[in-house]
């Protein structure tokens, strides 16, 4: 969402119900350094000090759209994006030939409440302010961030991103954009932690086997399947499993011609450090006990197949000690139906 078209909106306005942001910023501790920003932090539990300004509606800056990507179990946010200035901007640089540099930056989080406002957000965001001017700004190079670990608070939130930009370093706000990106934390990651399960320990296989990573592309495909020992999708009688989505594209994970899926257990202690994902995969080779499942839960199929965790699949042949018959998934990417109503899947699998 940008509004660098919106002429001579206050920002104070944009967040009069926004009362309780704070960016704490210091100065270095050794005198003989340059000014350099510390890490800010900003809490809606302290005192704001919202600076007031327009939005010009002409101007350099040219943003990339920031993106908020989220850890497994929702306890870290790291914000990826970033900003440039166009130089060849004639209507902008019309009265100054100077090329124009940024100035600043501001970064406000809120909490969008049940009435789609914006309202203080308890959640801290982190990040470390780059020294000005400066000819780009980079959200991941500043490593903005969120971590809780408290369940502090969840629902919807955005981040707004206020950059200053000058061709006159006399007026170094003569220029003002703002982008924002919105973002959920889902109401499961402030629920209290699941007590441990009793039988977690013993679910965890011990072998030497090891496995190694692999990328495989199948579909939803009614008479085809996927082989693990082939690598590809091959005729359901071959298969070890076979996917189905539902009409809101949800999938199902079945194992077929004896082989049983069930969802890992990896999730179900304070130990976050192995809830692996799509973006936290396990390490290579992996080994059986980065797994862990409850062999008496294995069933024909599992619903929410997805990227946020791990599937096992076991089949007649399973030996612990050797690693024979096992095979551990996650989902990839999932593509748009084709023609035949089928959607392309890619999975990234582990295999001895």
């Amino acid at each position: 969402m940008k509004y660098d078209i919106i002429k001579s909106v206050s920002l104070l306005a944009l967040f009069a119900a926004f009362t309780g942001v704070m960016f704490a910023c210091g100065g270095s501790n050794d005198p003989s350094a340059p000014d350099k920003e510390d890490p800010v932090v900003s809490s809606s539990s302290e005192t704001p000090i919202l600076s007031s300004f327009t939005i010009t509606e002409n101007s350099p800056i040219r943003f990339q759209p920031p993106v908020a990507e989220i850890n497994g179990n929702e306890t870290f946010i790291k914000f990826e994006g970033s900003a440039t200035l166009d130089g060849a901007d004639t209507t902008t640089n019309a009265d100054n030939d100077n090329d124009p540099v940024f100035t600043d930056v501001e970064l406000i989080l809120a909490y969008v409440n049940e009435m789609g406002q914006n309202a203080p957000a308890l959640l801290q965001l982190y990040y470390e302010k780059p020294e000005f001017p400066r000819a780009t700004v980079n959200l991941g190079a500043m490593k903005t961030s969120i971590t809780d670990t408290e369940k502090t608070q969840c629902g919807t939130f955005k981040l707004y991103v206020v950059l200053k930009a000058t061709n006159d370093l006399e007026i170094p706000d003569k220029f003002s954009s703002v982008d924002s990106v919105e973002f959920v934390r889902s109401a499961q990651a402030c629920e209290p932690d699941p007590e441990p399960v009793s039988s977690s320990a013993a679910d965890a296989i011990e072998s030497e086997a090891e496995f190694n990573q692999y990328i495989g592309k199948m579909s939803t495909s009614a008479i085809n399947g996927f082989s693990f020992t082939e690598g590809i999708e091959v005729p359901m009688a071959q298969a070890q499993i076979r996917m189905e989505a539902d009409e809101n594209g949800k999938l199902t994970l079945f194992g077929v011609n004896g082989y049983q899926v069930a969802k890992y257990n990896n999730k179900n202690d304070k130990d976050f450090s192995d809830d692996w994902t799509k973006k936290r995969l396990p390490p290579t080779p992996a080994h059986i006990s980065n797994f862990r499942f409850s062999q008496n839960k294995l069933a024909e199929s599992a619903a929410e197949f997805d990227v946020d965790a791990f599937w096992v699949v076991v089949g007649p042949a399973f030996n612990a000690d050797t690693g024979d018959d096992f095979f551990a998934l996650t989902l990839d990417e999932k593509d748009i139906p084709n023609v035949n109503g089928d959607r392309p899947l890619t999975i990234i699998y582990y295999k001895k």
